[in-house]
Protein backbone atom coordinates (compact mmCIF):
# COMPACT_ATOMS: atom_id res chain seq x y z
CA UNK A 1 0.00 0.00 0.00
CA UNK A 2 2.76 2.28 0.93
CA UNK A 3 4.64 1.38 -1.58
CA UNK A 4 1.88 2.39 -3.94
CA UNK A 5 1.11 5.39 -2.38
CA UNK A 6 4.48 6.87 -2.42
CA UNK A 7 5.10 7.90 -6.31
CA UNK A 8 1.57 9.44 -6.21
CA UNK A 9 2.37 11.70 -3.18
CA UNK A 10 5.84 12.31 -4.29
CA UNK A 11 4.79 13.50 -7.55
CA UNK A 12 2.25 15.95 -5.87
CA UNK A 13 4.50 17.51 -3.43
CA UNK A 14 7.23 17.99 -6.57
CA UNK A 15 4.01 19.75 -8.33
CA UNK A 16 4.32 17.33 -11.30
CA UNK A 17 1.68 18.74 -13.55
CA UNK A 18 3.14 19.60 -17.61
CA UNK A 19 1.31 20.86 -20.23
CA UNK A 20 -1.52 19.12 -21.77
CA UNK A 21 -1.47 16.58 -18.33
CA UNK A 22 -5.09 14.19 -17.54
CA UNK A 23 -8.16 16.61 -16.08
CA UNK A 24 -7.68 15.84 -12.47
CA UNK A 25 -10.00 12.76 -11.76
CA UNK A 26 -13.39 13.70 -10.34
CA UNK A 27 -13.49 17.01 -11.83
CA UNK A 28 -15.94 18.52 -14.00
CA UNK A 29 -13.45 18.20 -17.09
CA UNK A 30 -13.03 14.83 -16.25
CA UNK A 31 -16.90 14.04 -15.90
CA UNK A 32 -17.32 16.45 -18.70
CA UNK A 33 -14.75 13.95 -20.77
CA UNK A 34 -16.23 10.82 -19.79
CA UNK A 35 -19.29 11.51 -20.68
CA UNK A 36 -21.22 11.68 -17.60
CA UNK A 37 -22.78 13.59 -15.54
CA UNK A 38 -22.09 16.17 -12.37
CA UNK A 39 -23.42 17.37 -10.15
CA UNK A 40 -22.24 21.32 -9.05
CA UNK A 41 -24.57 21.40 -6.04
CA UNK A 42 -23.06 18.39 -4.50
CA UNK A 43 -19.84 19.92 -5.15
CA UNK A 44 -20.09 22.68 -3.00
CA UNK A 45 -21.56 20.99 -0.36
CA UNK A 46 -19.04 18.45 -0.07
CA UNK A 47 -16.44 21.58 -0.27
CA UNK A 48 -17.82 23.37 2.58
CA UNK A 49 -18.78 20.00 4.83
CA UNK A 50 -14.71 19.52 4.20
CA UNK A 51 -13.66 23.18 4.92
CA UNK A 52 -16.12 23.44 8.34
CA UNK A 53 -14.90 19.78 9.43
CA UNK A 54 -11.20 20.97 8.90
CA UNK A 55 -11.49 24.08 10.86
CA UNK A 56 -13.50 22.10 13.55
CA UNK A 57 -10.71 19.57 13.74
CA UNK A 58 -7.97 22.18 14.34
CA UNK A 59 -9.99 23.89 16.94
CA UNK A 60 -10.76 20.36 18.84
CA UNK A 61 -7.21 19.74 18.76
CA UNK A 62 -6.17 22.73 20.16
CA UNK A 63 -8.41 22.54 22.46
CA UNK A 64 -7.34 19.08 23.78
CA UNK A 65 -4.00 20.77 24.46
CA UNK A 66 -5.15 23.43 26.42
CA UNK A 67 -6.90 20.49 28.58
CA UNK A 68 -4.20 18.57 28.75
CA UNK A 69 -1.10 21.30 29.01
CA UNK A 70 -3.84 23.24 31.71
CA UNK A 71 -3.43 26.45 29.49
CA UNK A 72 -5.96 29.53 30.96
CA UNK A 73 -6.88 27.29 33.31
CA UNK A 74 -7.79 30.15 35.70
CA UNK A 75 -9.82 31.87 32.95
CA UNK A 76 -11.89 28.86 31.93
CA UNK A 77 -12.68 26.02 34.28
CA UNK A 78 -11.78 22.08 32.96
CA UNK A 79 -15.13 21.10 32.51
CA UNK A 80 -16.39 23.88 30.57
CA UNK A 81 -13.20 23.22 28.19
CA UNK A 82 -13.80 19.67 28.14
CA UNK A 83 -17.36 19.62 27.20
CA UNK A 84 -15.93 22.25 24.05
CA UNK A 85 -13.34 19.69 22.72
CA UNK A 86 -15.71 16.78 22.89
CA UNK A 87 -18.68 18.73 21.24
CA UNK A 88 -16.41 20.24 18.16
CA UNK A 89 -14.30 17.16 17.82
CA UNK A 90 -17.58 15.05 17.28
CA UNK A 91 -18.89 17.99 14.98
CA UNK A 92 -15.55 17.94 12.86
CA UNK A 93 -16.23 13.34 12.61
CA UNK A 94 -19.88 14.20 11.40
CA UNK A 95 -19.02 17.29 9.07
CA UNK A 96 -16.10 14.71 7.66
CA UNK A 97 -18.47 11.95 7.08
CA UNK A 98 -20.92 14.14 5.32
CA UNK A 99 -18.36 15.19 2.97
CA UNK A 100 -17.46 11.57 1.98
CA UNK A 101 -21.41 10.79 1.91
CA UNK A 102 -21.55 13.28 -0.66
CA UNK A 103 -19.68 11.47 -3.40
CA UNK A 104 -22.22 8.76 -3.46
CA UNK A 105 -24.70 11.27 -4.88
CA UNK A 106 -21.40 12.77 -7.51
CA UNK A 107 -21.62 10.24 -10.86
CA UNK A 108 -18.30 10.58 -12.15
CA UNK A 109 -16.80 9.14 -8.78
CA UNK A 110 -18.54 5.79 -8.65
CA UNK A 111 -17.86 5.32 -4.85
CA UNK A 112 -19.96 2.88 -2.95
CA UNK A 113 -20.34 1.72 0.67
CA UNK A 114 -17.49 -0.21 0.30
CA UNK A 115 -15.02 2.25 -0.90
CA UNK A 116 -16.14 4.97 2.02
CA UNK A 117 -15.41 2.50 4.57
CA UNK A 118 -12.25 0.54 3.68
CA UNK A 119 -9.57 2.82 2.61
CA UNK A 120 -7.59 2.50 -0.22
CA UNK A 121 -9.75 0.47 -2.53
CA UNK A 122 -11.93 2.88 -4.34
CA UNK A 123 -10.79 3.23 -8.20
CA UNK A 124 -10.28 6.84 -8.20
CA UNK A 125 -8.07 8.92 -6.64
CA UNK A 126 -7.22 5.67 -4.40
CA UNK A 127 -4.55 7.02 -2.12
CA UNK A 128 -5.48 10.09 -1.35
CA UNK A 129 -9.23 9.60 -0.38
CA UNK A 130 -7.75 6.71 0.97
CA UNK A 131 -5.82 9.05 3.08
CA UNK A 132 -9.15 10.73 4.09
CA UNK A 133 -11.10 7.47 5.14
CA UNK A 134 -8.28 6.53 7.66
CA UNK A 135 -7.72 9.67 9.07
CA UNK A 136 -11.65 9.78 9.69
CA UNK A 137 -11.85 6.44 10.96
CA UNK A 138 -8.81 6.52 13.38
CA UNK A 139 -10.57 9.98 14.77
CA UNK A 140 -13.86 8.23 15.00
CA UNK A 141 -11.36 4.86 17.51
CA UNK A 142 -10.25 8.15 19.45
CA UNK A 143 -13.04 9.81 20.40
CA UNK A 144 -14.88 6.65 20.90
CA UNK A 145 -11.63 5.47 23.15
CA UNK A 146 -13.16 7.99 25.75
CA UNK A 147 -15.24 5.25 26.65
CA UNK A 148 -12.17 2.75 27.34
CA UNK A 149 -10.19 5.47 29.95
CA UNK A 150 -11.54 3.60 32.83
CA UNK A 151 -10.63 -0.31 31.65
CA UNK A 152 -7.44 0.84 29.88
CA UNK A 153 -6.08 2.94 32.48
CA UNK A 154 -5.31 6.81 31.75
CA UNK A 155 -1.73 6.53 31.00
CA UNK A 156 -2.44 3.93 28.13
CA UNK A 157 -5.41 5.76 27.09
CA UNK A 158 -3.66 8.88 27.02
CA UNK A 159 -0.86 7.29 24.64
CA UNK A 160 -3.44 6.16 22.44
CA UNK A 161 -5.62 9.20 22.51
CA UNK A 162 -2.71 11.07 21.08
CA UNK A 163 -3.46 9.18 17.99
CA UNK A 164 -5.75 12.13 17.09
CA UNK A 165 -2.70 14.29 15.84
CA UNK A 166 -1.83 11.43 13.26
CA UNK A 167 -5.59 11.59 12.48
CA UNK A 168 -5.38 15.36 11.75
CA UNK A 169 -2.11 14.69 9.63
CA UNK A 170 -3.84 11.96 7.67
CA UNK A 171 -6.60 14.56 6.64
CA UNK A 172 -4.16 16.85 5.70
CA UNK A 173 -2.57 14.48 3.54
CA UNK A 174 -6.33 13.86 2.30
CA UNK A 175 -6.43 17.94 1.34
CA UNK A 176 -3.33 18.75 0.01
CA UNK A 177 -3.17 15.47 -2.30
CA UNK A 178 -6.86 15.18 -3.91
CA UNK A 179 -6.63 18.33 -5.21
CA UNK A 180 -4.44 21.07 -6.28
CA UNK A 181 -6.55 24.01 -4.76
CA UNK A 182 -4.82 23.92 -1.57
CA UNK A 183 -1.35 24.06 -3.25
CA UNK A 184 -2.20 27.55 -4.75
CA UNK A 185 -2.17 30.94 -2.69
CA UNK A 186 -5.74 31.64 -2.32
CA UNK A 187 -7.95 31.85 1.07
CA UNK A 188 -8.49 28.00 1.03
CA UNK A 189 -4.63 27.26 0.92
CA UNK A 190 -3.99 29.92 4.26
CA UNK A 191 -7.06 28.35 6.03
CA UNK A 192 -5.50 24.94 4.71
CA UNK A 193 -1.67 26.15 5.98
CA UNK A 194 -2.80 27.88 9.20
CA UNK A 195 -4.90 24.70 10.59
CA UNK A 196 -1.63 22.62 10.05
CA UNK A 197 0.66 25.17 11.42
CA UNK A 198 -1.28 25.58 14.60
CA UNK A 199 -1.66 21.62 15.32
CA UNK A 200 2.15 21.36 14.41
CA UNK A 201 3.23 24.02 16.85
CA UNK A 202 0.98 22.58 19.27
CA UNK A 203 1.88 18.70 18.66
CA UNK A 204 5.65 20.42 18.86
CA UNK A 205 4.69 22.05 22.65
CA UNK A 206 3.86 18.73 23.69
CA UNK A 207 7.05 16.77 22.17
CA UNK A 208 9.16 19.69 23.51
CA UNK A 209 7.63 20.52 27.26
CA UNK A 210 8.93 24.10 28.66
CA UNK A 211 11.28 24.01 31.48
CA UNK A 212 8.54 24.97 34.10
CA UNK A 213 7.17 21.85 32.65
CA UNK A 214 10.56 19.54 33.65
CA UNK A 215 11.01 21.49 36.85
CA UNK A 216 7.61 20.91 38.17
CA UNK A 217 7.74 17.00 36.55
CA UNK A 218 10.64 16.74 38.44
CA UNK A 219 9.06 17.85 41.80
CA UNK A 220 6.09 15.54 41.70
CA UNK A 221 8.46 12.75 40.87
CA UNK A 222 10.44 13.54 44.23
CA UNK A 223 9.21 11.65 46.88
CA UNK A 224 10.76 14.16 49.42
CA UNK A 225 7.90 16.25 48.11
CA UNK A 226 4.71 14.20 49.20
CA UNK A 227 3.08 15.79 51.86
Amino acid sequence: MFAEAAPHVLSVLLGAHGAGAAPIPGSPLDAYEKHVTYDSGVHRIARLMALISYVLMVVAVVLGAVLRMRWFQRIVNRPTVYGAHMTIALAALIFGGVHGVTFRYQPVWEIGAHELVVPFTGGLQRVPVGFGILGTELGIAVGCSVWLQRRLGYRRWLRFHQLGYAAFALVWLHIFTVHPEPRHFDRVAVTVAAGAGTCLFVFMTRVLPSESRLRRRVFDNDPGSAR
